[in-house]
């Protein structure tokens, strides 16, 4: 229990930290999301459905405080990943983000071990995973009941091989 709590006082900190910071786009340039690396995501279901995203992908400090941040449309078929490692826990939040997101947290195996559906637009409201997360993927809001996406599924990236281990995920609680 003593681990967890050092956890969240870290969280904690680090929050505070990038609360006294300056915000995206006060005093750093915008990057458009075409300057973002780009790569196939799929999502495998329980029920056996395999769901394909064009992602773009979020993997320096940089990258991830932007996320979607000021984009005004998102097609269901896209998606954007924040890449961790090693996995960690994650607390996201909506600030600046124009449109409603579905927040996928997924493990170092690619199990989904968390859903939050349709975060609502410019909130600073914390999501939080439920435990450590070597991925975030963000999906246009609606996206996961849409298609019947949530806890246990899969998440793969195809073109890297990853997750190495694909040990099947637990079934959701």
């Amino acid at each position: 229990m003593s681990v967890v709590r050092g956890l969240l006082a870290a969280a904690l900190f680090c929050l505070a930290a990038a609360a006294a910071a300056p915000a995206v786009g006060e005093d750093a340039a915008i990057r458009p999301l075409s300057s973002f690396p780009r790569e196939r995501i799929t999502i495998e279901t329980r029920s056996a459905r395999r769901h394909v995203f064009d992602a773009w992908r979020a993997d320096t400090d940089e990258t991830r405080a932007q996320g979607l941040m000021f984009v005004k449309s998102l097609r269901p078929d896209q998606a954007m990943i924040f890449v961790y490692s090693p996995a960690q826990y994650v607390a996201m939040w909506m600030k600046n983000t124009l449109i409603p997101l579905d927040m996928l947290f997924v493990d170092g195996g690619g199990c989904v071990i968390t859903v939050h559906k349709l975060a609502r637009p410019g909130s600073l409201d914390e999501i939080q995973s439920d435990g450590p997360v070597s991925l975030v993927v963000e999906l246009a809001g609606g996206t996961a009941s849409n298609l019947g996406i949530g806890r246990g599924d899969r998440v793969t990236r195809p073109e890297i091989g990853w997750p190495r281990d694909q040990t099947p995920c637990s079934a959701p609680r």
